[in-house]
């Protein structure tokens, strides 16, 4: 058992070293009072996604502990299994976590796993702190979900930021795009998630999406 969590201790040590910094896009103008039907536009083709991968970086900011750590993640999602490639670029696959209707698994690069019912409850456990994983395949493309509330929107429909109650906390979501970018369904480069004690940046550096 001691050398199980020894191995956990380490892979959180790796994770949390993996220094790779993500700079905060430029200000972008958004407001509340937006075209109804571009909204919901976005939202339908968001909907249709069957599936889609996503390779860029995530940082963690935890705040009251002042610690900021980042690393590179591949990741794909289906409707009913998710699969995470934490990586680095000198020390190479980290950790991989997959996540199904049933059980949430971590994998780290020894080989050593460690299981939960829900990805939420497994991360508590390892990092530990509260990811609200549960929702994040939804706010990484720019989907709404009905707990969010206090919506703004860019000129073009995509959500701008909101606020949502989660673990008993108030979380605040931001979310950028690429202003040059021209595209039939407009996916976030940045998105920033954060409550008062964590605060989570994902870059999309590469999406592929289908239907």
């Amino acid at each position: 058992m001691i050398q199980y969590l020894t191995r956990f201790a380490v892979l959180l040590a790796v994770l949390l070293s993996a220094g790779c910094s993500i700079p905060t896009p430029s200000h972008q103008d958004s407001s509340r009072q937006v075209n109804v039907e571009l909204v919901k536009a976005h939202q339908n083709k968001l909907n249709t996604l069957n599936s889609w991968s996503m390779s860029g970086r995530m940082a963690l900011i935890q705040k009251e502990l002042d610690k900021r750590d980042s690393f590179y993640v591949n990741w794909q999602y289906q409707p009913t299994y998710q699969e995470l490639r934490f990586s680095h670029p000198l020390k190479g696959q980290l950790a991989r976590l997959t996540v199904s209707n049933q059980q949430a698994t971590l994998v780290d690069s020894n080989g050593a796993m460690r299981s939960a019912l829900s990805a939420p409850a497994l991360l508590a456990d390892v990092l530990p702190v509260y990811i609200p994983f549960e929702h994040l395949h939804q706010w990484v493309v720019g989907q709404k979900t009905s707990q969010l509330k206090k919506l703004t929107y860019y000129n073009d429909g995509t959500l701008a930021s909101a606020s949502v109650i989660q673990n008993d906390e108030q979380w605040r979501i931001r979310w950028f795009y690429k202003l040059e970018a021209e595209t039939k369904l407009p996916l976030p480069e940045q998105v920033h998630i954060e409550s008062p004690t964590l605060k989570i940046k994902v870059q999309m550096n590469e999406w592929q999406t289908s239907n």
